[in-house]
């Protein structure tokens, strides 16, 4: 008989939004919320890990940390105008930011 690996066990208390998001995106791909933990905690520690190791350890994608910032800021609420443009927008206020930043060679 092959030998089992030990479980540990580990408890998470969610936000009902979440865990009906959770609930739901776990349902739609066909598998348990315990599978879906367990792939999404296994993914983002070998990305972690693999930052680690260049020195540059990310808690976040950065698709997730502008939903985390997004929700901080402005919780359910859906924000007029076009998201587009205001990502160009922002876009171009970074670069003028990074452009005067720019130390020239000599």
């Amino acid at each position: 008989m092959a030998k089992s690996v030990e479980r540990k066990r580990l408890t998470l208390d969610l936000d009902a939004p979440l865990q009906r998001r959770l609930k739901a995106v776990a349902a739609l791909k066909g598998i348990s919320m315990r599978e879906y933990c367990q792939t999404a905690i296994e993914r983002e520690l070998a990305e972690d890990e693999g930052a680690e190791t260049l020195g540059e350890v990310s808690r976040f994608s950065r698709a997730e940390h502008f939903a985390a910032l997004r929700q901080k800021y402005f919780g359910d609420r859906v924000l007029p105008g076009d998201s587009v443009e205001f990502i160009r927008e922002a876009r171009e206020i970074r670069d003028a930011q990074l452009d005067a930043t720019k130390k020239p060679r000599p």
